[in-house]
């Protein structure tokens, strides 16, 4: 399916759900004599469902190298002067800057709560590759630019990349355990999703290929065009090409993986939650696991809260219980469901201690020893024993001995996160002569 029609080359496309973006030079881009994009270039994006287009930067000056995930679409700036990161939210129509140092930084994508990018590092354009993770405004270098690295891409814990080691590599490197993987040789501008890598090159005229995480294989997807810089989202893919044949204007393609042959599964539901116990308000992260290309998700969470459709959410369980967990995945070709019972053990939320105990024997002669036992409510974590004759005691059921006659006073103040509390009864313990 062709989408649109360009005036120019080197389109850099991406897809989300029915979200297509792309970098566009209608209003006055051009190419230097490095090929790379100069001038006016601006992120415009496509509603497959609505089919309208909507430009989403206006402010004249060099935007690039899109990516987007949910609502969030992320590219490369130039309007300060040196290369930044920006991320316009679709739905609060908020732009934000994510990059403010002064070093160049290229091909940012985005998936969830985390934006990837090259930091240029040296002036043979070595480049670090780092994270971003919105939720904690913090930032953290994953992968030290030995080579020259460029067009990272990130789903889950895995990130693929082109680097340029004696010829193009598309690599992979898991953040989980730190290990990475040559996934093709002679290849370059890599993007996943699930267990499918795309990139181009690697035979006559730059076919698409594709590698299959899970099967170690790979396919080539087309043959008939020139293949650039394609994305993959489910079973579509979106690329630019010059299928035309005249080497100057670059279209945006779609299409889907079983239109070349590929034979799309349905997926396979799994799913974890950190954490799976503690106290109400308890909020619970849940990671999709699924294997296989989903392209919808909807969890139900045992607690008769609303249904949720996003591939990672989390969810607060307000109330004390036992919860069962149920994740159905889908595509184009099926779906599954994983139900995990008795999955999420909810214990009532913690609250001010209340002072009780006990002691034996309460009365006998000089000498008397006398055992006492905390039986407060609500969980106390420390404890103060007072036992009326000048003596103190952290013990959760301390012993003590009493060495002269008397009626003592007894105190415990017990306390937790919630607070304290105190009790003492007169003429507990009675202590009498020999």
């Amino acid at each position: 399916m062709k989408l649109n029609d360009f005036s120019i080359q080197l389109v850099k496309c991406c897809i989300y759900g029915d979200k297509i973006v792309w970098q566009d030079n209608r209003n006055g881009g051009s190419l230097d004599e490095s090929w790379e994009p100069a001038g006016n270039w601006d992120i415009y994006m496509y509603d497959l469902s609505t089919h309208k287009e909507i430009q989403i930067t206006i402010n004249g000056s060099n935007q690039i190298h899109p990516d987007i995930y949910g609502d969030k679409i992320v590219w490369e700036d130039n309007r300060n002067g040196n290369r930044n990161i920006y991320m316009y939210d679709l739905s609060t129509l908020k732009e934000t800057r994510i990059t403010t140092n002064a070093s160049e930084h290229y091909h940012p994508t985005i998936y969830g709560n985390t934006i990837m990018f090259e930091r240029k590092i040296d002036e043979m354009f070595q480049k670090d590759i780092y994270i971003y993770d919105l939720s904690t405004s913090s930032e953290t270098r994953v992968i030290k630019g030995e080579f020259y690295y460029s067009s990272p891409d990130i789903y889950g814990n895995r990130i693929v990349y082109t680097g340029e080691v004696g010829g193009d590599l598309v690599l992979m490197h898991d953040l989980s355990t730190s290990q990475d993987t040559t996934i093709a040789a002679d290849a370059f501008s890599p993007d996943i999703y699930g267990d499918r890598i795309v990139y181009s090159g690697g035979g006559t005229g730059m076919p698409m290929r594709m590698y299959n995480i899970s099967t170690s294989t790979e396919t080539e997807i087309t043959t008939s065009y020139a293949a650039a810089d394609p994305a993959i989202y489910g079973n579509r893919i979106v690329l630019t090409s010059d299928r035309n044949g005249d080497n100057v204007n670059n279209d945006i393609y779609m299409f889907t993986i079983s239109e070349e042959g590929q034979t799309l599964k349905p997926p396979v539901a799994d799913f974890s939650a950190i954490p799976s116990s503690g106290k109400a308000p308890l909020k619970v992260t849940f990671t999709d696991k699924s294997t296989g290309t989903s392209t919808s998700w909807k969890w139900s969470f045992g607690d008769r809260s609303p249904l949720k459709t996003v591939q990672n959410p989390e969810h607060i369980y307000s109330t004390a219980g036992i919860y069962t967990v149920k994740q159905t995945v889908s595509n184009a070709a099926g779906k599954d469901t994983e139900i995990k019972t008795n999955y999420i053990n909810v214990a009532a939320p913690l609250k001010a201690p209340i002072t009780a105990f006990s002691a034996s024997p309460r009365s006998g002669k000089i000498s008397l020893k006398v055992r006492f036992a905390d039986k407060s409510a609500n969980s106390p974590t420390s404890w103060k024993w007072n036992f009326g004759d000048g003596k103190y005691s952290t013990t959760k059921s301390p012993a003590h001995t009493y060495s002269k006659t008397g009626k003592y006073n007894v105190g415990l103040t017990v306390k937790n996160a919630k607070g304290s509390n105190t009790k003492t009864i007169s003429g507990y313990v009675v202590v009498s002569k020999k």
